[in-house]
């Protein structure tokens, strides 16, 4: 109980938290209050202030209010404790991978930090920890039972996920034809991103809901664990493509204020042809993996091997495309 009584707390003081995040931002006249000398107004007016056209603040709301409801109702009435533990915990987890996503924003792509959000990542953190303690005794049992919808919204993040990375790469190498990227290719791109983002949330989610329950066995299946590592490859490839090579790309592009380097448009846009053609690759060697339903007929070792070869492969040909299109600009 006291861990309901924790969640209620900490969900309350979210939302109020939110609340004033969403006050703040609406009344751009006020002075925003930022302690800890931060950058918050400069983080909450910023592009990645809305996900998917969604304010960020009202979503942190809707978060934090669900928390709070539905730990009191946990709480309040017994008899529906089975019926909540693992939603509220899967929404939980949710949130925590999505201030991961936020916080990662801050440090990488803005170098600006916001006290508050920051507060409101702690207060994310915490929750889930008092959720999967409050749940652990009906959450492996819930999994296996659920396993069929499990897979299935498992399944429907990989294509979202494979999808859009496809439509990302084939319009970014689509605008840059005329060398340049506008406002409205830029914002495109930036939808993309975050659809990969919530693909990946749902894939992360899911993956550990299937796997879970039967760990013990698929520990040693030499699909899941190479699946795993291109998994891992997906998060921190394109955490550096669309969170920082990216931006940072257009924002030279377009002559944004930016200390300048000496070449680092021809640096930042081979980086670009490497991490784009990585991502496309990793992301269709999970679907393959996960085609074969976790029993791919080779060992780890070959598979490996083949997934490494047809990144230098690809990333090889990233960069000759890469080299042309920097001397049909010079020639132009």
């Amino acid at each position: 109980m006291s861990l309901f009584i924790a969640n209620i707390f900490l969900g309350f003081s979210g939302f109020l938290l939110s609340t004033y995040i969403a006050h703040k931002k609406r009344r751009k006249t006020e002075h925003f209050i930022c302690p800890l000398r931060g950058s918050c107004s400069e983080v909450v007016h910023s592009n990645y202030s809305r996900f998917l056209g969604f304010p960020v603040e009202l979503l942190g709301m809707a978060y934090y209010a669900v928390i709070a409801i539905g730990y009191g109702v946990r709480g309040m009435f017994p008899e529906f404790d089975g019926f909540l533990s693992v939603p509220l915990m899967f929404v939980s987890t949710f949130a925590l991978l999505f201030s991961f996503y936020l916080t990662f924003i801050q440090v990488v792509t803005l170098r600006k930090l916001c006290t508050w959000c920051l507060i409101s990542a702690t207060l994310t953190l915490c929750i889930f920890l008092f959720s999967f303690v409050s749940s652990v005794g009906t959450l492996i049992p819930f999994l296996s039972y659920a396993a069929f919808p499990i897979s299935l919204l498992h399944i429907l993040g990989l294509a979202i996920g494979l999808g859009a990375s496809t439509l990302a790469d084939v319009f970014f190498f689509k605008f840059l034809r005329d060398s340049r990227i506008s406002e409205l290719e830029s914002e495109m791109l930036h939808t993309f991103s975050q659809v990969i983002w919530l693909a990946i949330g749902i894939i992360l989610m899911t993956g550990l809901g299937m796997y879970l329950p039967a760990f013990e066995s698929w520990k040693q299946n030499p699909t899941f664990l190479l699946t795993c590592l291109v998994m891992g490859v997906v998060v921190i490839n394109g955490a550096m493509l669309n969170l920082f090579v990216t931006p940072k790309f257009l924002q030279i592009q377009n002559r944004l204020p930016h200390e300048h380097q000496e070449g680092e448009l021809v640096h930042i846009r081979k980086l670009v042809f490497l991490l784009g053609p990585i991502s496309l690759v990793s992301w269709y060697t999970v679907f393959i993996l996960h085609a074969f339903g976790g029993r791919v007929p080779a060992s780890f070792e070959l598979m490996l091997q083949i997934y490494l070869s047809t990144i230098f492969v690809v990333g090889l040909l990233g960069q000759i495309i890469s080299a042309r299109m920097g001397r049909t600009i010079v020639s132009s």
